[in-house]
This record gives structure tokens, sequence and C-alpha cells, in this order.
């Protein structure tokens, strides 16, 4: 007889690159007593969280530090900056709003490479498949100045050249191997790196973007972890941007739940389910799964033009890094 108790004592970790929300899963775990409303939190002594809204609400950011071996252990990433970027309009034809992304990411780069002047940017994933390709269509639309390192203009911008190494399915080799190789021959002062992530929120499929200078480890959000992608791998400060375009189908199995019992109205059943923090709610979700749904993952209808959109907005902040124009109209002479 099935033990009505497993869905609930075998614990499934939901796949996620997105550090915030493995913060938001910090609260609901209950490691804080209670929700605080303040811009500005801490999480214990190593994580420290900042939170800002922008544009008028229309553009939230949220800026993670994690200082110490305890704060590694607590959120499960590495010493670092974790910056998300988010807004529902990041999907839709908005030009002015798609113009203030780019302006905030070419303004958090800019930070993030320092007085770094020469850097390799390489698009990560499979051009091939939609959701994965957000990083070789970024490639497409970069202004390249590393062959004019030679010409007197160029010392007014940063020398910027690119790679999109494909995957070891297509390639043979693992996406490390390629670039360290390049990066030896090449000698880039930094590595930007550009791929698409997994989520375990629905609301933010492609509607946020992260930075982080910890590097990345590509395919962790899908369960298909490659070699990680890093300082400690590369010899040089790796940056990551990322923007999640698949999601779970146990994440979104929960979404579904969680709508089911709103529109069911038994006020005791979606009591019971909201007192689970998320990893409870995410594990009971893949035990109660048949076993060929639990490994899927999905992607909007729409992810053709949004991926490309954001790729688009992507490549603008990058190549305002590259010409040193970081600001926008907005922020001149503040």
């Amino acid at each position: 007889m099935k033990d009505n108790n497993t869905a609930r004592t075998i614990r499934h970790t939901a796949h996620t690159d997105l550090a915030l929300e493995l913060q938001e899963e910090l609260e609901s775990d209950g490691m804080r007593d209670q929700r605080e409303q303040r811009d500005s939190r801490s999480f214990g002594s190593g994580i420290h969280v900042e939170k800002r809204k922008r544009e008028g609400g229309r553009l939230k950011e949220a800026i993670i530090t994690v200082t110490n071996e305890e704060g590694e252990r607590i959120l499960g990433k590495p010493k670092g900056v974790y910056i998300t970027l988010e807004g529902v309009d990041l999907a839709d034809n908005d030009g002015a709003f798609h113009e203030e992304m780019s302006a905030l990411l070419a303004q958090h780069l800019e930070k993030l490479l320092g007085s770094r002047k020469k850097i390799l940017v390489a698009g990560l994933g499979n051009r091939e498949v939609t959701p994965d390709a957000l990083g070789p269509l970024v490639i497409k639309n970069l202004f390249i100045t590393g062959h004019l390192e030679e010409y007197a203009f160029s010392g007014k911008m940063r020398a910027s050249m690119a790679i999109a190494p494909g995957v070891m399915a297509q390639t043979g080799m693992e996406t490390g191997e390629v670039l360290k190789g390049v990066i030896d021959q090449t000698k880039p002062e930094a590595l930007l790196v550009i791929d698409a992530l997994a989520a375990k929120t629905s609301a933010r499929l492609n509607k946020t973007i992260q930075i982080c200078d910890t590097g990345i480890a590509p395919g962790a959000g899908v369960g298909n972890e490659r070699k990680e992608i890093s300082e400690k791998t590369m010899g040089i400060p790796v940056i990551a941007v990322g923007v999640p375009t698949v999601i779970s189908v146990p994440a979104i199995a929960g979404d579904i739940m969680q709508c089911f019992l709103e529109s069911l109205g038994d006020k005791r059943m979606l009591a019971l389910y909201e007192s689970w923090s998320d990893q409870e709610k995410y594990s009971f979700m893949a035990n109660s799964l048949r076993e060929e749904l639990f490994g899927l993952f999905v992607t909007p209808k729409e992810i053709d033009e949004s991926v490309r959109r954001i790729s688009y907005t992507i490549s603008e902040g990058i190549n305002r890094v590259i010409a040193r124009k970081p600001k926008n109209h907005r922020d001149e002479g503040n």
C-alpha cells in the first residue's frame, strides 16, 4: 500500500538558475520569522539582498550578494554578486522599455567590468533550438572591435571579440574547453557569457535578466550540467548574463494547482497548500507526476519572437559597454 505521505518525504530540488528564486525559497522555507517589507535585508551572515523599483514600478531590480562560505551553503550559489532585472514588458514590443532595460544592463556590466578594456563575449547554447538560442542570437548583433585595436579610435572603446561555441552534441567538445583555447590565444581581460536559463516560476519566463560575476555551469538548470565556466577554470573574470526561457513540468504544475484551488473556492485546502514551502510544493508535484513527465521542460508558445527581441535588448546593452556609453538620455548629467 502506498504511503500517502511519500510525496512530501521524498525531497526533489526545483530546477532554477535564478539566485533570486533561491532567495525567495529561503523565505518560504521559514528561515525568517516574517517577511519584512524593507528594501534592504540580510539573511544570516553571508547573504545580503537589496531590492528596488524603477520606471514607475515597471522594472524591478534585485541585487543579492553572497559574501562568505555560510552564504554559499545557505543559498547554494558561489560567493559573488547576482543582479536580477525583471519587467513584464520585456517580452513585449515596447521600444522605450527595452531601451531602459538595455541601459540598466549596461550600467551593471560597466561596473562589473571596471577598467578592463579587452573582452571576449561567448553566446552559449544551441542555435537550432529556439529556447536555447539566446546566446548565439546576441552574438549576431554585437559591435565587434577586436580587429580594430591598431586604429586610434579604438582606444576610446573596448576591444570586443565574440564566439558562439555551440554545444557538446555539435562539437564533441566541452564549451569550457573551446573557450579556454580561445582565451589562451587571444588574451582577453574578461569573459562575458550569454546563456538561456531555467526558472521555477512561470511568471519570470522571458521577463527576467540575471547578471552575475561568478560565471556559469551550462545546462545546470535543466539537470544537464556541464563543466563550469568561471574565473577558476578560465583564468580570467567571468560575467554571466542569462534569461529564463524554460520551466520544468513539476514547477508549472505547482502554478496550475494554485490556480485550481483558488478557483475551487475551498479555503481549507488552499490554506493547507499555501502553508507548504516552495520546496514542499515542488516535491509534492514531482512525486505526483508520471515518470515520463518529470523530466520535461516547457517554454511559452511565443518563444521565437520573445527570444529574438530579448537578444537584441541584451546585445544593445553590451554594445553600450563596448562603446563605453552605458548611460541613456535620462541618466546624463546625474
